[in-house]
């Protein structure tokens, strides 16, 4: 198991000063398994939550090591794509009024872009987006689907020059990323003078997740950072960005999802088959009904600006 893994310290200060929130559910051999599907599939395993007595950032240490996430990411299947597609992109058009309230230009570029459902609906309104993605298989899908600009990659890889883009975006990215800061850094590089950053992160201090507790769908292998909404803008300073504040946008879920979501947490995955199924007559009807709710239900999401 020592092979597998890594010891971090606070991925938002550098402290290596921690109480233990709860404890990991994970064997030695979990580590050798490809992580979940991202999407669809409650956690069931989860690392040992520790929370920084310094800065109050909640993370996973242990964690794996950041080759093996990384190798995973990128063999991961898009399976889920035909399940959340319409949602996806009903929720994109929120995300993309969002940022046209605050972006000053229209270079965008989509961290952590998936099958390229927000990236599609900006290019659609006008911004010359581009997206980088670790999944082979997404980025496949966001070329073939939509004929995106998105390279399988790290950002780092690609070099991008210095102030090239307007706007970034990480939703639902830096939750993933075991040193968040070398990340965000990065972003700031990139972005011109004035530039803007939005990230959208599951919200640890939200009512969902003190609801939930430990059965929180977002306490799962695959997220190793829990940030809340003051951790999130702290960490972000921490990065050089400036005026940073909370905002929100409108988050959909079709009634598949849910029977997904809701089947796993019961056992009875295979039951609901054909309501999963967007070609079958009762899965396209069943995903026209769709709810409609604030992100920051689950979510925090924070806008900022490069000096």
């Amino acid at each position: 198991m020592d092979s597998d893994i890594e010891y971090r310290n606070c991925p938002c200060c550098g402290h290596d000063d921690f109480e233990v929130v709860f404890e990991s559910n994970m064997k030695a051999e979990d580590f050798t398994e490809m992580v979940e599907s991202v999407y669809m599939i409650p956690g069931t395993k989860w690392g040992r939550h520790v929370k920084c007595r310094n800065c109050h950032l909640t993370y996973v240490n242990p964690i794996e090591k950041e080759s093996k996430i990384d190798e995973d990411y990128s063999n991961l299947n898009s399976t889920d794509s035909s399940i959340i597609r319409s949602s996806r992109l009903r929720s994109a058009k929120s995300q993309v009024k969002l940022i046209d309230k605050y972006a000053d230009g229209t270079s965008l570029l989509d961290i952590g872009c998936g099958e390229g459902f927000f990236l599609f609906t900006a290019s659609r309104a006008g911004f010359a987006a581009k997206g980088v993605e670790l999944s082979h298989s997404a980025a496949e899908y966001a070329r073939r689907e939509f004929n995106l600009d998105v390279k399988a990659a790290h950002l780092a890889e690609l070099r991008f020059p210095d102030d090239c883009f307007d706007v970034v975006t990480l939703w639902q990215v830096l939750e993933h990323v075991p040193y968040p800061l070398d990340l965000l850094r990065e972003v700031h590089r990139i972005l011109r003078p004035g530039g803007l950053l939005v990230v959208a992160t599951p919200n640890f201090g939200g009512v969902l997740s003190k609801v939930f507790g430990r059965r929180w769908w977002e306490i799962r292998r695959i997220h190793i950072t829990q940030f809340n909404r003051e951790t999130l803008i702290r960490t972000l300073q921490a990065a050089e960005f400036r005026d940073l504040s909370g905002v929100t946008y409108r988050e959909c879920v079709s009634l598949p999802m849910i029977v997904t979501q809701v089947s796993k947490y019961l056992h009875s995955y295979q039951r609901f088959k054909a309501l999963r199924n967007p070609s079958s007559v009762l899965g396209r009807i069943a995903d026209k009904i769709q709810i409609a709710y604030p992100s920051t239900l689950n979510c925090s999401t924070v806008i900022g600006f490069k000096s």
